[in-house]
């Protein structure tokens, strides 16, 4: 066990043993006879890939599948009870043993110590004596993303969307896949199990499209979100170090730092995976839609980590009823969603805060809806200009950021200390050498800042414009599409952020 964790630093998406293991995993992938042969191959390696990281908790996540495979087989052989209530009944206890048998397993190992300082802060202030013992347990790595993938299932076999997994083998194999099982994204099993299952044949122009796209994930990680990370922690973890006016707008500039980090790093982290999983002839959905793009925090919210807001959206939102029962319960669902979202993302209040926030910013845009199509309508405001768009990307960008300080902050009280100063106009931050000082030089920073403007082209190309930017590099000459990839490899290797500050284990959301 010990030797396991001595590799798991070493073993982080953007490492070179990652690429070892990768290129051993697809080598010996393809050296194999059929798809059982390969699913097997696969599942062990995801067990020894989920060991390196969480191996205590390893008995968790088997627990979790097995039941969940167990549930389907008992959905689908209720389909021979000839009573219809009894049928019904059964479903109904197998559905709610496997979905509360694994939001227990959630609520448990994330939330326990949460729920017992809730509790002890309550009965404080009943000013009861008795308090209830916090337990610190170290939580299962990736436990929001498979309990949430194994819910989907039971609950799609029970609404008959999806036939049951007969096969463990397959069944095993898509919820713990190495790709996904840390940090998702989140995916659906009746996708997985169809791909694992067929025999997959070697395409080159699949195989270099998937190695672009890991490459590129590389580059948005190491290039830009390891850099900002740099400065976003020194001013978020020591925020009252920057009193009154004098360091304003250091707020302003680390809250939208973090705002371009978290998208990097997690769309980052999902394009390695996505890449990874290609390789094998998976596709995974894709999770990030040039967010940064949107027009309003609806529409962000449609781009942004898409396959948890679509498990929101098909678990929780419509079976509350959705927007299907008018508008004041269409508006309480939607907080629902993004409590539940909030809840699920971290432990702590400030992370609940964060998801009501997002919440009500769309009430509110709902609100406001009618009078603002009155103004657009009474100023002859051309809805499709540039200028009309750009002020709403940048309204919605800043939206975004004041909730990401909640996000991002150590504590409730730390971000109601940071928003107020974030305004305050305090420009000679940029030529008194005080952004200098916050671990990164000028120079890093014109490194990042041109790195982030490519990433921001390719998105605005790919997403707004509707061109395949892997596609398009397909059909230029031999010697140019060569040029791109060592371009990009040294690139990474020579402005990519590494030294001592620099930890490439930690991608961001590991810790939910």
């Amino acid at each position: 066990m010990e030797f396991l964790n001595s590799l798991t630093g070493i073993m982080s998406f953007t490492s070179a043993t990652y690429l070892a293991f990768l290129a051993l995993a697809v080598t010996v992938y393809f050296a194999l006879p059929g798809p059982k042969t390969r699913s097997l191959w696969l599942l062990s390696l995801s067990s020894f890939f989920y060991l390196l990281f969480s191996p205590s908790w390893f008995w968790v996540l088997i627990s979790v599948t097995a039941l969940a495979y167990a549930c389907g087989l008992g959905l689908s052989a209720t389909s021979k009870i000839e009573d219809s209530r009894k049928q019904l009944l059964v479903k109904r206890v197998v559905l709610w043993a496997g979905v509360l048998s694994s939001v227990s397993a959630l609520l448990w190992f994330k939330y326990i110590g949460f729920f017992a300082q809730v509790a002890n802060k309550l009965l404080s202030v009943a000013s009861v004596g008795a308090t209830l013992p916090v337990l610190k347990l170290v939580m299962p790595l990736g436990i929001s993303f498979w309990t949430f993938q194994v819910i989907a299932y039971i609950v799609d076999v029970y609404k008959e969307r999806t036939p049951a997994v007969r096969n463990p083998l397959y069944f095993a194999t898509s919820v713990i896949f190495f790709p996904i099982v840390t940090m998702g994204p989140i995916s659906r099993v009746q996708t997985l199990v169809p791909q694992l299952s067929k025999k997959y044949k070697f395409d080159y122009d699949n195989m270099r499209s998937s190695l672009l796209l890991i490459g590129w994930g590389f580059f948005k990680k190491l290039m830009i979100a390891d850099r900002l990370a740099v400065f976003v922690n020194t001013v978020f973890d020591h925020p009252h170090a920057y009193s009154g006016r004098v360091n304003g707008l250091m707020f302003f500039v680390a809250a939208v730092f973090f705002a371009i980090q978290l998208y990097t790093d997690f769309s980052g982290y999902t394009d390695i995976v996505r890449g990874s999983a290609r390789l094998f002839g998976v596709e995974l959905p894709l999770n990030f839609r040039a967010p940064y793009f949107a027009r309003s925090v609806a529409d962000f919210w449609r781009r942004w980590h898409m396959t948890l807001m679509d498990w929101l959206k098909n678990y929780i939102y419509i079976p509350l009823g959705g927007n299907r029962k008018g508008k004041a319960r269409k508006y309480l669902n939607l907080m629902a969603v993004f409590f539940v979202s909030g809840f699920w993302h971290g432990v702590g209040m400030h992370y609940i805060v964060w998801g009501l926030l997002n919440g009500a910013y769309q009430i509110f845009g709902g609100w406001l809806k009618p009078f603002n199509d009155r103004a657009v309508k009474t100023l002859h405001v051309n809805r499709d200009s540039f200028v009309h768009k750009l002020f709403q990307m940048v309204l919605t960008f800043v939206l975004i950021t004041v909730a990401w300080v909640f996000f991002r902050a150590n504590s409730i009280a730390d971000a109601f200390y940071i928003l107020p100063r974030m305004f305050m106009p305090t420009f000679h931050v940029f030529t008194d050498g005080s952004m200098a000082s916050q671990g990164l030089s000028y120079s890093e920073l014109v490194v990042a800042f041109i790195a982030i403007m490519l990433v921001w082209i390719i998105d605005y190309l790919k997403s707004e414009r509707g061109v395949d930017i892997t596609a398009w590099l397909f059909t230029k000459r031999l010697l140019f599409r060569w040029a791109v990839y060592y371009g990009l490899i040294l690139v990474v290797l020579i402005f990519g952020h590494y030294g001592g500050t620099y930890n490439a284990a930690n991608f961001m959301y590991f810790k939910f």
